[in-house]
């Protein structure tokens, strides 16, 4: 589905959303796209980056968003494309990056800017400083979270916790891959526009700022969850060591009274098998030996850690 709404006199502004074969070649024939930038800008798969063509004078933003789902195994990031051609400002979204539209119409609509000078970066920059503040928010939760499990396995360790930060830090990795491409296709943006304005400039410097804000409060995060995950998880596989340990010495010093029994229920010739007390004697012999096995397994380092 194609958009077209005017930013001024000299520039309009293309939505492209969920783009069908017709509209392809219509961007093609009507708005300066080359096929080979039209397939940069709507591959889902496409890294973010920055893309230039000289010879038709476009150049390609993919701008890694992020995308609220509830389902945290699935990628918490996606990419969004936005062109600039001669004349014309193309924005590709989908519909999870839907959204992205709705902030760029608010830029073109505010009455404090003068439209008819208003540049087309002059709207971009300031989508992309709230689309790079907007993984603060998800950044925090997940340290919320973070806190929250940590302290209830305090109280009982569990596994279902360690699940919990598995998939706290797969959503982190989608976020800390993301704000570390986007940081670095601002820097790049930074490098090749040399006719950007001072104020351009400072707010690119901003945007750059707050990505590069978001990395590290992601890495922090991740790094502190998975340290926190990893102890845990050796917290659990002792705890299992222990157990087995426990069985395994209960085990042994059980086997001793069955063999002794065992041993003495056999109808063969046996000491005490005649004495009145026999039975009591068998006993003894039977605690004897269990208090020697246990003394020599304990003695041998078998007890818990």
């Amino acid at each position: 589905m194609l958009k077209s709404q005017s930013i001024n006199k000299r520039n309009q502004w293309i939505r492209v959303h969920q783009p069908d074969d017709s509209d392809l070649k219509q961007l093609v024939n009507n708005f300066e796209v080359t096929t080979e930038m039209l397939n940069y800008a709507i591959d889902p798969d496409e890294r973010a980056r920055v893309e230039s063509d000289q010879a038709a004078d476009i150049t390609l933003l993919i701008f890694d968003v992020f995308i609220a789902d509830m389902n945290s195994s699935k990628p918490q990031t996606a990419p969004v494309g936005i062109m600039f051609t001669a004349n014309n400002l193309i924005t590709f979204t989908n519909n999870e990056t839907a959204f992205v539209n709705d902030l760029i119409s608010q830029q073109i609509d505010r009455k404090d800017r003068d439209v008819e000078q208003a540049e087309r970066i002059d709207i971009i920059l300031p989508v992309l400083y709230q689309l790079s503040t907007a993984y603060f928010a998800p950044i925090r939760a997940a340290d919320r979270e973070r806190i929250k499990i940590q302290q209830s396995l305090e109280k009982r360790t569990e596994r279902a916790a360690i699940a919990s930060f598995m998939n706290l830090e797969t959503g982190l990795v989608y976020v800390v891959t993301s704000l570390n491409t986007d940081a670095s296709l601002l820097q790049e943006l930074r490098r090749r526009t040399t006719s950007l304005s001072q104020a351009q400039i400072e707010m690119l410097d901003d945007v750059i700022i707050e990505a590069k804000q978001g990395l590290e409060m992601a890495q922090t995060a991740s790094d502190v969850i998975e340290r926190v995950s990893n102890a845990y998880s050796k917290v659990l596989d002792s705890n299992l060591n222990n157990t087995m340990r426990f069985l395994t010495v209960y085990s042994i010093i059980l086997t001793v009274p069955a063999i002794v029994f065992g041993f003495f229920g056999q109808n063969v010739h046996l000491p005490f098998a005649k004495s009145p007390i026999g039975w009591e004697l068998t006993i003894i012999v039977t605690l004897i030996l269990t208090l020697l096995t246990t003394w020599f397994l304990l003695g041998r380092g078998f007890r818990n850690k």
